[in-house]
């Protein structure tokens, strides 16, 4: 396997942790009220617009599939997300054969790239941990994470609040959310470039992205991955995360 087509997949695998929704959203009805300069209502005006509280809280895991076409090749990826059970795999597969695999069981983090095995230290276990959630922006407050308004910026043709979020090891993170829908437009990081979403289809009551579009300084070009398959609380084994 070329190094470029690796490359593509750490970026695909980084930018799958990254989760976003935009343009319109399921909100029963209820106003959607952006209060300026206050970074908590715009998140729980997100979550609001998806679908509310009370749908967001009852997705336990998702188990998630998307391909991108780099270059001819065909590249998978598969997301396993449970935090009833905290714990998360991910991994790309290129031709049926899988590349590359990080998981998150028991607190323990490792990655799998062509067979072999690397235990990660604490502090990634820590910045995967969110990934265990379908909608980490509900939790946050008590992940420690800290919110900044940043004024609005126009993004795709929308003005969106934008947010900046702090992780605990001082990662930065922007977000950027509708002003009109509530909903997040898009995120970027020196991590992970800058990550929009379409094609935004309801998966048991609750908006999903299923196109994701990538850019980023190592790509030459901007990287469309498509989701074919989305399921929520699926009955999940302890060999989903091998």
């Amino acid at each position: 396997m070329k190094i470029k087509t690796l490359l593509v997949s750490a970026i695909l695998i980084a930018g799958f942790q990254s989760k976003l929704l935009a343009e319109k959203g399921i909100n029963n009805g209820d106003p959607i009220v952006i209060v300026e300069n206050d970074p908590e209502t715009v998140i729980a005006n997100y979550i609001k617009a998806v679908g509310g509280e009370a749908k967001v809280k009852a997705i336990k895991n998702a188990s998630m599939t998307a391909e991108a076409n780099f270059q001819g090749q065909i590249i998978e990826i598969k997301t396993i997300a449970d935090s009833e059970n905290t714990r998360m795999m991910q991994s790309t597969a290129v031709g049926g054969n899988v590349m590359q695999k990080t998981l998150l069981v028991g607190g323990q983090a490792q990655m799998v790239m062509m067979g072999q095995v690397q235990e990660l230290p604490e502090e990634t276990a820590a910045m995967l941990k969110p990934q265990t959630y379908v909608f980490p922006e509900q939790f946050y407050d008590e992940m420690g994470f800290e919110l900044e308004f940043l004024g609005t910026e126009e993004v795709d043709g929308q003005q969106a609040n934008k947010i900046g979020i702090t992780a605990p090891n001082g990662m930065v993170t922007n977000e950027f959310y509708s002003v009109e829908s509530g909903l997040k437009l898009k995120t970027s990081s020196d991590a992970t470039g800058e990550i929009s979403y379409s094609d935004y289809q309801a998966v048991d009551g609750v908006l999903f992205p299923m196109m994701l579009t990538i850019k980023n300084p190592m790509l030459p070009v901007a990287l469309e991955a498509k989701m074919i398959s989305v399921k929520f609380n699926q009955t999940l084994s302890d060999s989903d995360f091998q």
